[in-house]
């Protein structure tokens, strides 16, 4: 007796019907299954799949992006030029900048500013951080690039009642605030959202085979087309996650391209050598490494930065890794004794992941974070290490007005006079980066 379907698997939306000649074509809705067909193979899209995809009305999408806790944990500012902060009980009009040589726009009337002579960093000298004296601002005046204000020294140290002297790009800190009594309200200073887009991307991959082929047993595999669409679903999934990588935001001759954390990070990124660089608003991180370099040491100096709290990112991120990369910190003295033992002054760990991989932690005072072995890091990113804040990435798939374009199938696309079959698999989706500054790349030399 012949076995007939009992049912249609699962549908895609109801919007997505497909008028068509061929009366056996059907949608087929994959999107919350293909993450699970050998997630070994695409680490990134399997963790973007579960715990990162936020649904996206538009092709070109637009996000917002929030640096409020930076702005607040980060009151800082710099002394343009040499200047004199004069005696307690004095006023005084400095000239100030920031890092990036604009105004200060977010100064205001009353704040309490703590000054110091000289930087607490290299160039700087012995006692000029702790040479410092303290000031309320009486009255500001923005300029194009950078602002002037008046300020009444308050106190001075270590000696009392002198004047300090403030070198060139010697760093302010505003250290809260202060009003006398029955005064009114403060100014007000605020900071806005920032805004930033992405593309969806088209991926498309079809499985076809003559009837004659399908209806021949083979040796093996019996069931020839079983075999293919197993392989053509693997192919699609792993596409998607090269383009997640590798990919660079871009629209061509009608053609979008989605934006790839790689990609992102090295078209905006700068490369530093021998660490990742310091921290600049909106650009990610860029680190190239030796071997000798890249050491627990080297890789603690390295999360000092990256997971620094007053940069808005969190204190856990996931980093995917290539074979050579994660073979090289197993070699890390201290790793061996670990899986011998189970003592060693590395905080490594090797357990099993949430959603199938192996995974090697990292615990430091700084923050953790969580390898993956990515295969696809390979050819040109074999020295790859890729930190991202899961917090600041999306995948981001079309769905709106009832259609659901992630990831699914449409049997029989094949002309109706062709004697074959033809499958389709297809998914428009794209990868959000917001924040671009909590995500980091470190390439490891000659590994």
């Amino acid at each position: 007796m012949a076995t007939y379907n009992s049912g249609q698997v699962k549908f895609g939306t109801p919007g997505a019907v497909i008028d068509s000649t061929v009366p056996s074509r059907r949608l087929y809705d994959f999107s919350d299954r293909v993450a699970d067909l050998s997630p070994e193979e695409s680490p990134f899209f399997v963790y973007l799949s579960k715990v990162g995809k936020v649904p996206t009305s538009d092709s070109q999408f637009r996000f917002l992006e929030d640096r409020t806790k930076v702005s607040i944990t980060d009151r800082s500012f710099l002394v343009k030029t040499q200047q004199t902060l004069n005696a307690p009980g004095s006023n005084s009009t400095l000239n100030v900048d920031t890092s990036g040589g604009a105004s200060v726009d977010w100064l205001i009337k009353g704040m309490v500013v703590q000054f110091a002579a000289d930087q607490n960093k290299d160039g700087g000298n012995d006692t000029g951080a702790i040479t410092q004296a303290t000031a309320r601002i009486e009255s500001v005046s923005h300029n194009a690039s950078d602002t002037d204000i008046v300020v009444k020294c308050i106190a001075s140290a270590p000696t009392a009642d002198a004047a300090t002297s403030l070198t060139d790009d010697a760093e302010a800190v505003v250290i809260g605030t202060s009003y006398e009594q029955g005064s009114g309200a403060p100014d007000v200073w605020s900071q806005e959202l920032d805004n930033d887009y992405g593309y969806t991307q088209i991926f498309k991959t079809a499985c076809e085979m003559t009837n004659t082929a399908r209806a021949t047993v083979y040796r093996g595999y019996s069931d020839e087309w079983a075999r293919l669409w197993n392989l053509k679903l693997r192919e699609h999934k792993v596409d998607i996650e090269r383009a997640l990588l590798f990919g660079m935001r871009g629209s061509q001759s009608g053609i979008q391209y989605t934006e790839g954390i790689v990609g992102h990070i090295l078209k905006n990124g700068t490369i530093t050598d021998g660490s990742i660089g310091s921290y600049s608003e909106g650009n990610p991180y860029l680190g190239m490494f030796t071997t000798a370099e890249m050491n627990y040491d080297g890789l603690l100096g390295a999360f000092e930065v990256m997971y620094d709290p007053a940069r808005g990112g969190s204190s856990n991120k996931l980093c995917l890794a290539s074979l050579p990369v994660i073979s090289h910190f197993n070699k890390i003295s201290g790793f061996g004794e670990l899986s011998m033992s189970g003592e060693t002054r590395y905080n490594f760990e090797s357990s099993k992941g949430t959603f199938g991989h192996k995974v090697m932690k990292i615990e430091t005072v700084h923050g953790d974070c969580t390898i993956v072995k990515e295969p696809l890091f390979r050819n040109n990113a074999t020295g790859h290490m890729a930190f991202i804040d899961l917090d600041h990435v999306s995948y981001r798939p079309l769905v709106g007005n009832g259609v659901n374009r992630d990831t699914s199938i449409t049997t029989n696309v094949q002309q109706a006079d062709e004697d074959l079959r033809k499958d389709m698999i297809l998914t428009e989706a794209g990868l959000e980066v917001s924040l671009p500054e909590t995500h980091a790349l470190i390439n490891i030399n000659q590994i």
